[in-house]
């Protein structure tokens, strides 16, 4: 299956460093904005405080994690994409712009756990979101 990846699950199998997540990943195709870049920079002290890693394992596993990870840059997006996208987050949870823009320049599916965007965005009948446990479930 190839879908965007939402920055939440980026930062949850960060800090968790749980081997499941890898498998996921190294059994799909996976994209996403280069914005979560700017997103792990802001929250990098946090992110590494909450890792249950060594600092070494950390630094390995987010390495593995980006091998997998295919990153677009905003300029490959088009405008149109983007302010769709900007259109069903703007009340939601704009901060999602990119991984919706990303997810409909693709014709992709976004993986989240995000609830409150899925449920906003599904009331706007954007539904093209798949969770982890329906990821699981098809491994």
């Amino acid at each position: 299956m190839k879908a965007v990846i939402d920055s939440n699950i980026i930062f949850s199998a960060i800090i968790s460093g749980k081997q499941f997540y890898i498998d996921i990943i190294q059994s799909n195709e996976f994209y996403t904005p280069d914005i979560v870049f700017i997103e792990l920079e802001k929250y990098e002290t946090r992110i590494i405080e909450k890792s249950r890693l060594p600092i070494e394992d950390f630094r390995k596993f987010v390495k593995m994690l980006f091998e997998e990870i295919v990153v677009i840059p905003k300029m490959a997006i088009s405008k149109e994409n983007w302010q769709k996208a900007y259109n069903l987050c703007k009340d939601v949870d704009e901060k999602d712009t990119p991984f919706i823009a990303l997810s409909l320049e693709l014709s992709m599916l976004v993986w989240t756990n995000d609830k409150s965007l899925t449920d906003g965005l599904k009331a706007k009948d954007f539904n093209q979101f798949i969770s982890t446990e329906q990821l699981m479930s098809t491994e």
